[in-house]
């Protein structure tokens, strides 16, 4: 099985790191945030690698935040993606030095950063990565921390679907957190993918129109995630085991459309 939206960060930070976002989110972390840690709990729980998503908030941290990317592809069991500012100034540079590196992707998160997805100052960002073959992971929909905005709604993920028909766009959270009825009517049947992290009880509570959203969208582009350290691996299985779909579409969501996706993208 194959987790496509986990968090982990260096030892010296990741303490302070979770304790900020654990305060300002609300929610209850169920690792320690650093890597041998989070990859021992993945492992006990079914998981046999980790997309692993990092995020530069802003520019000056961009490097640091790649470093340490690459220096996770190191282990066979983690694919990690970087992360550039895409409001700044030197994001071109590094695009090119992450694919030089063998990364597969970046994340992108529209609230951290202050962009809203359909922006045309960020086009350029997608455009590199359409050229290089690179993954886009968006934050999509609310997040708890920033709840009087949203910066990535389903019009505009379908409007940078359509502009960009040859990228690789993953929207998380199912396409958009807390706005699963706007992803059925505006963004389910594009080209796009969505993850399956941290729709947890949600996700259960509302699973005809999680069904019928998979069912639009089709199996084939469902990626499973739990976005760890902030969802449990068990409610995200349970989740996608609680759907009315075949036992085929869950295979499919559980790893194979994973495993297609990331080993079509910069293979070395």
């Amino acid at each position: 099985m194959i987790d496509f939206h986990v968090h982990m960060f260096p030892d010296a930070l990741a303490a302070r790191v979770l304790g900020k976002l654990a305060g300002a989110s609300g929610n209850v972390p169920c690792t320690d945030g650093t890597r041998d840690g989070t990859m021992a709990y993945l492992k006990s729980n079914g998981v046999d690698k980790a997309v692993v998503l990092n995020i530069a908030t802003n520019e000056r941290q961009q490097r640091n935040v790649n470093d340490f990317a690459i220096s996770l592809a190191a282990d066979p069991d983690i694919i990690p993606f970087g992360s550039v500012y895409p409001l700044g100034a030197s994001f071109e540079d590094e695009l090119y030095r992450l694919h030089a590196a063998g990364i597969k992707g970046i994340k992108l998160h529209p609230e951290y950063q202050d962009f809203e997805v359909n922006d045309k100052r960020v086009f350029k960002v997608y455009e590199i990565c359409g050229a290089l073959g690179l993954i886009i992971s968006f934050h999509a929909g609310y997040d708890n921390a920033y709840l009087h905005r949203m910066n990535c709604p389903p019009r505009g993920s379908r409007e940078i679907a359509e502009s960009f028909p040859n990228n690789k766009f993953v929207f998380a959270h199912m396409g958009g957190d807390g706005v699963f009825e706007d992803v059925y009517e505006y963004l389910a049947g594009t080209a796009c993918q969505f993850d399956t992290g941290f729709i947890g009880k949600k996700g259960i509570a509302c699973k005809a129109l999680m069904s019928r959203i998979i069912k639009k969208h089709g199996a084939e582009k469902i990626l499973f995630a739990t976005d760890t350290p902030w969802m449990s691996v068990r409610e995200s299985v349970d989740v996608v085991d609680s759907l009315d779909i075949t036992a085929a579409e869950k295979d499919l969501i559980f790893d194979t459309n994973a495993r297609e996706l990331l080993a079509g993208v910069n293979a070395r």
